[in-house]
């Protein structure tokens, strides 16, 4: 049976995406806009590429919307068949607070969201590994059909594990996951600790090692055993340091300060500062203050040890 996809962008999601497809016999179809960087790479991988503007037509009836969340009503605007397709989203953001669902209610909106990083989602594709999704056909005209698509795309994209959520679960909970835990605590927490270290008379690679390389390693450890078998394994040490770390940092006023996040999320005050922030300025201060710190500098510096071929 012929399968094919329109994707549309070709950053690393939408990359990553069309790879693990194509390799999974699929003819796939980039849109992108005028002009676009993207364009000889995508021709470059055996893809076809189309070329996004008003009253454009998809090549497939299936789309996946694969560019920033903020670009997605202005793109679906543009494609003349859209009452034909289904559109589906790696993340429910632009359906729930950019008000998607609501402007176009009468088309078929499906949600596919692979919990993993682009690059992760591409290389366990090749090992066969583990990923996990999760998916909504809530805004399905045709659930049952709908499940049935997403089913089969999710397993010829890798996913092991594919679970139902809502829209709303899914967007709340990956919005909170980012802000308190996997864009936060783990980057700046290694960044107080190594540090600290290092304020204390620690060699650099020593704390570069304890603090930042390390975290990959008891990651994958903690994912693969689980929580229980995970603190079966690790030292007397690390048992006792553990709890003791636990006591002073997670304490009522951690507590508290997770609550204020989840409200923020939830009362649309997230939203709201999201759609006033200067994104492009913003990120080109977090990564000139990234590349001003000595963690960053020792990374660069033991990366070509650590990595090098």
């Amino acid at each position: 049976m012929h399968k094919s996809l329109t994707i549309i962008g070709f950053g690393n999601q939408a990359k990553t995406w069309a790879l693990n497809l194509r390799d999974s016999g699929y003819e796939i179809f980039i849109g992108l806009r005028p002009n676009s960087n993207s364009k000889a790479l995508a021709e470059d991988l055996g893809l076809n590429v189309f070329e996004l503007s008003p009253g454009c037509y998809s090549p497939t009836a299936d789309i996946a919307m694969l560019t920033p969340d903020s670009t997605h009503i202005e793109i679906v605007e543009q494609i003349q068949n859209k009452k034909g397709c289904n559109f589906i989203f790696a993340h429910g953001h632009s359906l729930y607070f950019e008000g998607l669902s609501k402007k176009f209610s009468e088309l078929n909106l499906l949600l596919l969201a692979p919990k993993a990083i682009a690059s992760e989602m591409r290389l366990q594709y090749e090992l066969n590994g583990p990923i996990g999704a999760v998916y909504s056909v809530e805004l399905s005209k045709f659930e049952e059909e709908s499940l049935l698509k997403l089913r089969g795309l999710a397993k010829d994209l890798g996913v092991k594990s594919f679970h139902e959520t809502t829209i709303e679960m899914e967007t709340k909970a990956d919005l909170f996951s980012e802000q308190t835990l996997l864009c936060s605590i783990l980057p700046y927490g290694a960044l107080h600790s190594f540090n600290k270290l290092v304020e204390k008379g620690v060699n650099e690679e020593t704390a570069y090692f304890e603090c930042w390389h390390e975290v990959k390693l008891i990651a994958d450890a903690m994912v693969k055993m689980g929580p229980a078998k995970f603190f079966d394994l690790i030292s007397p040490n690390a048992l006792v340091g553990s709890e003791l770390g636990r006591q002073a940092i997670f304490d009522q006023d951690f507590s508290d300060k997770l609550e204020k996040i989840y409200e923020d999320i939830n009362n649309w005050n997230f939203q709201n500062k999201l759609s006033q922030t200067d994104v492009a300025g913003l990120k080109d201060s977090v990564s000139q203050m990234w590349k001003s710190e000595k963690l960053n500098q020792v990374h660069e510096r033991m990366s070509e040890e650590l990595y090098k071929k």
